[in-house]
């Protein structure tokens, strides 16, 4: 891997990745609005968070991977793209722009994208401990 370093394109895949997970959890929130409707809100909200989590995860966790080091720098800046992706999004869907959900991405791709980056160090510590 020597001292490869993720470029520009690969942080545009982070973030067009992690809001992917966005894009389907709200067209399947749209699309299965009436049954959906009998669940509790919170239950809602609680998923909602946990796939913002996943999103900025997996997203960051991918390209830190490629990271030869500043894994935890790398991985903010995908959760960062990420969140001003979905900010562009939001502006787009919505009439006007929802505060609340600016705030909650910010916060959930921010910890999902530190823990990814994490992961992408916890595993390539114990893979270089294992082949010394």
């Amino acid at each position: 891997m020597g001292n490869s370093m993720p470029n520009v394109n690969d942080y545009l895949a982070g973030a067009i990745l992690a809001n992917g997970f966005i894009w389907i959890w709200n067209l399947i929130l749209r699309q299965f609005r009436i049954p959906l409707s009998k669940l509790p809100v919170v239950l809602l909200a609680d998923v909602s968070f946990v796939i913002y989590l996943l999103a900025g995860g997996v997203s960051a966790y991918l390209v830190s991977r490629r990271a030869s080091r500043g894994h935890l720098i790398v991985s903010l800046k995908v959760s960062f793209l990420s969140w001003l992706l979905s900010i562009l999004f939001i502006l787009s869907m919505a009439l006007k722009p929802i505060i609340g959900s600016i705030i909650t991405f910010l916060l959930c791709l921010h910890a999902g994208g530190v823990a990814g980056g994490y992961f992408a160090l916890k595993r390539r510590l114990r893979r270089r401990a294992e082949n010394p």
